[in-house]
């Protein structure tokens, strides 16, 4: 039920998504909606979580290693494409990305929610980074690729083409390369 929500949210934003939208996406009735999550409110926060159990998390693994290098920001990217090509292009984005454009600006908890992620990607980007890097200069860095990675799935919402977002990111981590050989 909480993975057919998330997808009616994912798919066409909080405000745009009814209740009756949700009934008839969930087979679940009003009264076990309220019951269970408290409000449309509630749900779309426990949809959220699992967006970022199912979506998020598993991108991020590549990260989780000691030896994670620029490699990792590939795979990143090439995990989320993958999975938008199998969902079929254009798709929904990032659901994310749509909530920090969408609710997050008038709604703290949900801004909350969205700074913990970008606080999420940022340190998994920065672990990618040359350990001989200031910290400074890897947060600069990384913050740059969480707006990256952002507009990358911004613009998989208007293209149908995976071999477009393919070559986004490998200029994605061109320039992150130049940049890290002038640090060098």
């Amino acid at each position: 039920m909480l993975d057919r929500a998330m997808q009616a949210f994912w798919s066409n934003g909080f405000e745009a998504t009814s209740m009756s939208d949700l009934v008839a996406a969930t087979g679940s009735t009003r009264q076990s909606i309220y019951g269970d999550f408290g409000s449309k409110h509630g749900l779309y926060r426990a949809c959220f979580e699992l967006y970022r159990r199912q979506v998020v998390e598993p991108a991020l693994v590549p990260f989780g290693t000691s030896e994670a290098r620029l490699s990792a920001v590939s795979a990143y990217f090439e995990t989320q494409i993958s999975l938008a090509e199998q969902a079929g292009l254009p798709g929904p984005g990032c659901l994310v990305g749509n909530a920090m454009t969408e609710i997050a600006p008038g709604d703290p908890q949900i801004m909350k929610l969205v700074e913990e992620h970008n606080v999420r990607l940022e340190t998994a980007f920065s672990r990618a980074l040359p350990v001989s890097l200031s910290n400074e200069r890897k947060q600069e860095l990384a913050q740059f690729l969480v707006v990256a990675a952002q507009g990358m799935w911004a613009v998989s919402r208007v293209t149908n083409s995976a071999g477009a977002l393919r070559s986004r990111a490998a200029t994605i981590v061109g320039l992150l390369e130049r940049e890290l050989s002038h640090d060098a």
